[in-house]
């Protein structure tokens, strides 16, 4: 059965800390994430370049969020950065973390629906979003599907690179090459189509409708 929440009664939002004492920062610690630093990790997504603190300093007033928790630039979901963290972090002053209540909703689940509503919907403050959510055994199932495809175009360039490199290791295979990293380039193209429907047939209702269907018949 599909149940309507408001963000607040599934997830806690927590605003960042400005952080002005060098003392916290460290060579080893926990990732601090401000703006500057969520642009690069929606690049990369390489956390052992963040800046790191020492959480554990008690004279620090700090903001430590645990992982899988959601991290966002502005209150308006339309026009955010959005990133889900694999690790606790510390937030800056300038992001608000959403922890999800994982008996509730699955992180993953809530992170594609974010996705979906910047790309779909009108400028919302996220205080006043409703999701439907499903039980959770569908959540996890239809975030798995979304992950999977979210992975190859997450890995996208390497993967394209890998095959363009290949001439250097054997010879007479450019021209095969070439036409193999055109087929690479136009199928991930397809494949961002196909995450954008997908994330629209889940979240307008289309999937679980169909999937509750074929479960009762």
């Amino acid at each position: 059965m599909v149940k309507q929440f408001f963000l607040e009664e599934i997830a806690k939002v927590q605003i960042g800390h400005l952080i002005v004492n060098d003392q916290c920062f460290t060579t080893e610690g926990t990732p601090y994430i401000t703006k500057a630093t969520l642009l690069k990790l929606l690049v990369d997504d390489d956390a052992s370049q963040v800046p790191k603190i020492d959480h554990t300093v008690d004279s620090f007033d700090l903001s430590l969020v645990p992982a899988k928790s959601i991290l966002l630039n502005k209150l308006n979901l339309k026009e955010t950065l959005i990133y889900q963290c694999k690790k606790a972090v510390c937030i800056g002053h300038d992001i608000i973390a959403i922890i999800p209540n994982e008996s509730i909703v699955v992180s993953d689940y809530l992170f594609h629906f974010f996705k979906w509503y910047q790309i779909n919907k009108e400028r919302r403050h996220i205080f006043r979003l409703i999701i439907e959510l499903p039980p959770l055994d569908i959540q996890h199932r239809v975030a798995q599907l979304l992950n999977a495809i979210q992975h190859l175009l997450i890995n996208k360039d390497s993967l394209v690179t890998a095959v363009e490199k290949l001439p250097q290791y054997f010879d007479n295979v450019s021209k095969q090459v070439n036409q193999h990293s055109k087929n690479l380039h136009h199928s991930f193209e397809q494949l961002q189509y196909l995450y954008a429907d997908m994330l629209h047939k889940v979240f307008n209702g289309d999937f679980l409708n169909d999937s509750f269907q074929r479960l009762s018949n």
